[in-house]
């Protein structure tokens, strides 16, 4: 899982090569350790959205849709290599992604420090830290997962409290630099969620909030935005903003829901008379990442889509009532990263998507 997740450091493994190089990764781990092939709605689900993918590409035979479909075909297969591993992802996970969690978040932090794009970028007026994934919401995602993991490694006796609150500060500065309300929300709520129900946590959670309001001022100095930029950033509406998106996106679907536009093709839905001058502008995803699919691969993706969205969720809601602090930093993760594909374009980054699922994996039950 290790190699695939640290596509994250490539462009977020969101471009074309880090796809390619995902499906490879993917094809060596199936033949160094083999898979398991269960009819479980998670499996179901992502074989179906890389079955559409491909059907999807031998349609238009566009060679831009090589990539994407080569992406959503790895997801399945590092699912199916990871899901015999059982018990062994709660220890193994959370320091694959603790680790490359505070890589990103240290990026992100150096680049709004040093205002270099794409580590950050000026978006609105503001200045936001976006590390090596180039988008700050995705960035904010992976250090609310990378956070809960680093919680559990110290519960569990692999990290001292002084290296936990280091990490664990750096990763709710970046959270915090990103200016993505939906991570601020998230970082609170995970410093809580293991306060409650690990005690030992709570002295060292209390740590890191200090260290991390005192970086996250010093990231709100540098990024320096000015009162109307941040009035207008906080004014913004996360959901209320993606409708136009999203209607577009449902026209498109009805217009081809067979097979789409083909897999990475979205943009191609504006080179068609009808959404030539929707007045919406050519927003590059469908900020949904159902609505995504459906366009780009058809009805079958979509279906493929809803259905493991609703798994990762089902499983990692299911272990956020753990005390087991390796299994409730497995089910922050699936949440997490679940959520987002409701209104965000996370679930086009692979590696994201694969930490997700994986993550659900990790959630089961000893014996599930």
């Amino acid at each position: 899982m290790a190699p695939a997740l640290a596509l994250m450091l490539w462009h977020g493994g969101f471009r074309a090569p880090a796809q390619v190089v995902i499906v490879a990764i993917a094809l060596l781990g199936l033949a160094l350790f083999g898979g398991s092939w269960r009819r479980a709605p998670l499996m179901v689900g992502l074989t179906l959205v890389a079955a559409a993918n491909l059907a999807s590409l031998a349609t238009h035979r566009d060679q831009d849709s090589i990539a994407p479909a080569l992406a959503a075909l790895a997801v399945p297969i590092l699912v199916a290599v990871a899901l015999p591993a059982g018990r062994r992802l709660l220890t193994e996970l959370p320091l694959t992604i603790a680790l490359l969690g505070a890589t990103v978040a240290t990026a992100g932090l150096g680049g709004l420090a040093l205002q270099v794009h794409p580590l950050a970028e000026r978006i609105a007026g503001v200045w936001r830290a976006q590390g090596t994934l180039e988008y700050p919401p995705a960035l904010g995602l992976v250090c609310v997962c990378a956070l809960a993991a680093t919680l559990a490694l110290h519960a569990t006796g692999t990290l001292d409290r002084t290296s936990t609150a280091v990490v664990a500060a750096i990763l709710a500065a970046a959270a915090i630099a990103t200016f993505d309300r939906v991570a601020w929300i998230e970082t609170v709520a995970v410093l809580v969620l293991f306060a409650a129900r690990v005690p030992q946590l709570r002295r060292t959670a209390g740590l890191a909030v200090g260290i991390a309001a005192a970086i996250g001022l010093v990231a709100l100095a540098v990024a320096h935005p000015s009162r109307a930029a941040l009035e207008r950033h906080l004014r913004h509406g996360p959901i209320s903003s993606r409708s136009d998106v999203w209607h577009v996106s449902w026209d498109a679907f009805r217009d081809r829901p067979l097979l789409g536009y083909g897999p990475g093709q979205f943009r191609k839905i504006y080179e068609t008379p009808r959404f030539l001058n929707t007045g919406t502008g050519r927003i590059g995803l469908a900020h949904d990442a159902v609505l995504e699919q459906g366009v780009e691969a058809g009805v079958v993706a979509a279906a493929g889509t809803a259905l493991a969205l609703l798994a990762m969720l089902a499983a990692g809601a299911s272990a956020l009532g753990s005390r087991d602090p390796a299994r409730l930093a497995a089910g922050v993760a699936a949440v997490a990263v679940a959520l987002s594909g409701v209104y965000d374009i996370t679930w086009s980054f692979a590696p994201l998507l694969l930490l997700g699922a994986v993550s659900a994996v990790a959630c089961r039950e000893p014996g599930e």
